[in-house]
């Protein structure tokens, strides 16, 4: 009887270390890595409504910005702070233009296979100072972005970047 008991409480400590070792080593996890889900169509064809993505929140913000990275920026709507997925087209020292429906940086059409649909805007020319990126989604036509918002800080707006899409 009483190996039974010591068996009984030898299985129930494992399971609490396996517990707490859980806890702890996804509370390290989360402080470097966001889950997010996917809210909207601006990043169509690329990510879609409902998408579950994860975040570098930590190691990005310790290097510089490239155009093409996905990121999340935190938008400030005037009501609540709101999460939008885009993708970086410039970033600081960059003179971006858009004529004709095309994007140009630096005045190289660059080329854009990602993109939903043919771009219907405005035309724009702008120069994105040092720390700052301007971003658009993959769905040029139904995102709202850098084109109305402007271009955003890197290291006080830009949440982190999307390193993983998690399969459905």
């Amino acid at each position: 009887m009483n190996e039974r008991k010591e068996s009984t409480t030898s299985i129930i400590l494992e399971y609490v270390r396996v517990i707490v070792l859980t806890v702890i080593a996804t509370f390290i996890f989360l402080q470097f890595v966001q889950i997010s889900r996917v809210n909207g169509s601006s990043m169509e064809n690329t990510y879609f409504q409902n998408n579950i993505v994860l975040i570098d929140k930590v190691f990005y913000k310790h290097s510089q910005p490239k155009r093409n990275d996905i990121i999340i920026v935190d938008y400030d709507d005037g009501l609540d702070d709101t999460l939008i997925i885009k993708r970086v087209v410039a970033v600081g020292g960059n003179h971006l233009d858009i004529k004709n429906n095309e994007v140009y940086i630096n005045g190289k059409k660059i080329k854009e296979n990602y993109i939903k649909e043919n771009m219907n805007t405005e035309d724009l020319s702008i120069d994105i100072p040092k720390g700052k990126v301007f971003v658009m989604g993959d769905n040029r036509n139904h995102s709202l972005d850098s084109r109305k918002l402007g271009y955003f800080d890197f290291d006080n707006d830009v949440i982190g970047k999307v390193f993983f899409k998690i399969p459905l």
